[in-house]
């Protein structure tokens, strides 16, 4: 028996054998006869409708109510709440000053400086420096503070000058600083000042100035201040006066009865040359007794060659004068 040659599965015709037959099966596929699909319903079952329920949509949140802006409404109540408690403070009786409590004052009357002062307004609206101001117009203060504490008391500390020396013109007596204030001195102040140098002007009215502020230069008065608080301890003695003659001869009076001639001031340089003059009378401590003198005067005109002469003892315009405040 003669075999057929076998042919490779991957040979024209068989390909062709092959799409052949797909064709033939497509083709009957679409030409067979489809029936419709049908619900049927058995005739004892009664149909009923049903609602159909839609997924509710995403509800988008309300909007918030606007708010109304209030903070100028507040603002304004703040204010009137503010005024309220300022007028409260301006006029209620409990913040009106009743006490005035003054410092410092040695010979200035406290009376005075507290009408000077006038503080009878609310503490609220008290003007300090306007009350320091009208405080420092009364002769003899220096400086001035003041203070408040609530709820009515006011504290003004006052600062006088310091007295350097005592002046008698006229028959009245005078404190005298060294800036050139002055103050008027009752009987019993005057005693109270008995360890302050009495200054005697006893020029005639044509060598001597009319005023009390020209009386002493505040650079003659800071040297003589400055004389005045060395006497003790270089002579022993003190300075009890200061004396202009009938001649504008300047001197000084010490409490041993002795007196330091130092000619006339009124000369340009004559006041820079007094801590000379002075410095003169120490060396001659070595020769004089000071303390217990038998001289009345040391003439220190010419510093080369002081004069030393007299004996000792006040004259009485001096005296008269310290007497006359001790009796007081």
């Amino acid at each position: 028996m003669i075999e057929a040659p076998q042919r490779d599965a991957g040979s024209p015709e068989l390909e062709t054998r092959h799409r052949v037959r797909v064709r033939a099966v497509a083709t009957a596929i679409a030409d067979q006869q489809s029936t419709a699909r049908r619900f049927e319903v058995p005739e004892e079952v009664e149909l009923r409708g049903t609602v159909r329920r839609r997924k509710a949509s995403p509800q988008l949140p309300k909007p918030a109510p606007e708010r109304k802006d209030r903070r100028p409404l507040l603002a304004a109540l703040v204010l009137v709440v503010e005024l309220a408690v300022l007028a409260g403070a301006l006029w209620a009786p409990i913040f009106k000053v009743t006490s005035v409590k003054v410092t410092g004052t040695r010979l200035l009357d406290t009376a005075q400086v507290m009408k000077a002062a006038d503080v009878s307004q609310s503490i609220f609206t008290m003007n300090g420096d306007a009350v320091a101001a009208h405080v420092r117009s009364l002769p003899w203060v220096e400086s001035v503070k003041v203070a408040t504490a609530l709820p009515a008391t006011v504290r003004i500390a006052v600062t006088e000058w310091t007295p350097m020396a005592r002046v008698i013109r006229g028959g009245t007596e005078y404190a005298l600083a060294a800036q050139g204030a002055s103050l008027r001195l009752t009987p019993a102040q005057a005693a109270g000042l008995g360890g302050i140098p009495l200054l005697l002007d006893l020029r005639p009215n044509d060598l001597r100035p009319n005023s009390l502020q020209t009386t002493v230069s505040p650079q003659l008065m800071s040297v003589l201040a400055s004389a005045a608080a060395r006497f003790p301890t270089v002579f022993g003695v003190h300075v009890v006066a200061y004396e202009w003659d009938q001649t504008g001869t300047f001197s000084l009076w010490t409490s041993a009865g002795w007196e330091a001639v130092l000619g006339d001031i009124n000369t340009p340089g004559a006041i820079a040359a007094i801590p000379g003059q002075l410095s003169a009378l120490s060396v001659l401590r070595s020769a004089l007794d000071f303390a217990h003198p038998t001289f009345g005067y040391v003439d220190l005109e010419d510093t080369a060659a002081p004069a030393v002469g007299g004996t000792p003892g006040l004259p009485s315009p001096v005296s008269s004068a310290l007497l006359a405040t001790f009796a007081h």
